[in-house]
């Protein structure tokens, strides 16, 4: 009779913890940029993104060399410059953080 008494317990004390988990509410997700611009020439890459979230642009340059614009927000232009590191575009993108 303790034996079912004690399981019984520990039924229910597993049963009530399990639930408890199950609602924890799931980290937000913070908005990112509505849309970006992207611009290039012979030494730099460029973006301008819209939105509230941040971004970067950054070059592969033909040397091989990687080089990265200052991280940015709202529209202002980030530009990573080859002329740098004294080469010039190679191919260039945008990251957004």
């Amino acid at each position: 009779m303790r034996l079912r008494t004690a399981a019984a317990a520990l039924a229910a004390g597993t049963a009530l913890t399990v639930p408890a988990l199950a609602v924890t509410p799931a980290a937000a997700t913070p908005a990112g940029p509505a849309a970006c611009s992207t611009y290039s020439n012979y030494v730099s890459y460029g973006a301008s993104c819209s939105g509230t979230g941040s971004y970067y642009a950054w070059a592969i340059c033909q040397n091989n060399k990687y080089v990265s614009g200052p991280v940015r927000s709202g529209g202002v232009w980030s530009y990573a410059y080859c002329s740098n590191v004294g080469s010039t575009l190679r191919s260039g993108g945008y990251t957004l953080v």
